[in-house]
């Protein structure tokens, strides 16, 4: 059974639609955690720790139907689970909770917390990003504080997702299959890429950044296709929506990566070699487009090793050796100056 049956299991658990072998699994696993847990912590530190683990059960599981007595002791045992788990995981020496965790070391002490249908929902409130696996392959990293809706088992003919807050999003390609993200008054399709969504419901943005392929990101409202606000983006290019204006601005990132294999970086040490032949290089590495504005540009050269400099330093550099200056407008670098003499 992988993690995300499991998840789904727990869920009919706490509901009470479980079959008799279904449960028994559940009470076996609740047994096995029991047993490997070490002793709890001791004295003011363990009174504090389970305050606070309590208050979370309370807030994210009882609420469920606990008019049915059947679910009150089922959500009972889930309870107490997860208050052992939540001790074994902060006692001393298991991690140091002054330090910032990879999402690979922290290991949550809790399962998506609500369902809708055939919906289960995940909210972190762990201290740390937590990364989910869907039922595709497809890994989302979810920061903290972020909640994102996902169903059981996808739609035969497309995948959907609801996400507020801040996720990392790894989709497995499909191509009979369009993942869609609907965060907000956006909606971003892909079938298979990685990009990075900011939407909280209390921001007047909304930004959707792209590490790898291409994504379509548009309004999500019914519009026809033709009438519809929407971008097309590609690696180190993002969006930012402000939902007050309702207007999709295009932007370079802030630090903009290389999308070419590790080789490429040798290929960015000149020898006076004409400024088109640099530039070309540039937009190969980082998949952006550069623009000469004056002609004259392309009759200067340049001779320098820019290899592991960032993309805006390397165009300084540029810039300052064929007196020029580069200006940013939406997604792509504009260069401008006198140029060079024939």
């Amino acid at each position: 059974m992988n993690q995300h049956e499991f998840d789904i299991l727990l869920q009919k658990y706490l509901a009470g639609t479980c079959s008799p072998d279904e449960e028994q699994q559940v009470l076996e696993w609740s047994e096995r955690v029991h047993a490997l847990a070490p002793e709890p912590l001791t004295g003011t530190d363990q009174k504090i720790t389970e305050q606070r683990i309590w208050k979370q059960i309370r807030q994210n599981v009882l609420p469920v139907r606990m008019f049915n007595p059947v679910i009150r002791i089922a959500v009972g045992i889930a309870a107490a689970v997860l208050l052992t788990l939540g001790l074994y995981m902060l006692r001393p020496g298991i991690f140091d909770r002054s330090k910032e965790h990879s999402v690979n070391q922290l290991k949550p002490a809790s399962k998506p917390l609500a369902h809708s249908g055939d919906y289960l929902v995940f909210k972190n409130t762990l201290g740390n990003a937590y990364t989910l696996t869907l039922e595709d392959g497809s890994e989302i990293i979810l920061a903290k504080e972020s909640t994102l809706r996902y169903p059981r088992h996808f739609d035969p003919k497309n995948r959907q997702v609801e996400l507020e807050g801040e996720a990392v999003f790894n989709i497995k390609r499909d191509t009979s299959r369009p993942f869609f993200v609907y965060s907000g008054e956006l909606v971003t399709q892909v079938l298979g890429t990685s990009f990075k969504v900011t939407s909280f419901g209390n921001a007047r943005t909304i930004e959707v950044q792209v590490l790898s392929g291409k994504v379509s990101v548009y309004e999500n409202q019914e519009k026809s296709p033709e009438k519809r606000n929407g971008v097309i983006l590609r690696p180190n290019q993002k969006i930012t929506f402000d939902k007050d204006a309702k207007r999709l601005v295009p932007e370079l990132v802030a630090a903009p990566i290389m999308v070419e294999q590790l080789s490429l970086k040798r290929e960015l040490a000149f020898e006076e070699s004409p400024l088109q032949t640099v530039l070309n290089a540039l937009q190969k590495a980082y998949d952006v487009e550069i623009v000469v504005e004056n002609p004259a540009l392309n009759n200067c050269t340049f001779t320098g090793d820019i290899t592991d400099l960032p993309l805006y330093t390397q165009l300084r550099f540029i810039c300052k050796s064929v007196n020029a200056s580069y200006e940013l407008r939406g997604t792509t670098v504009f260069m401008n100056g006198e140029g060079c003499p024939k």
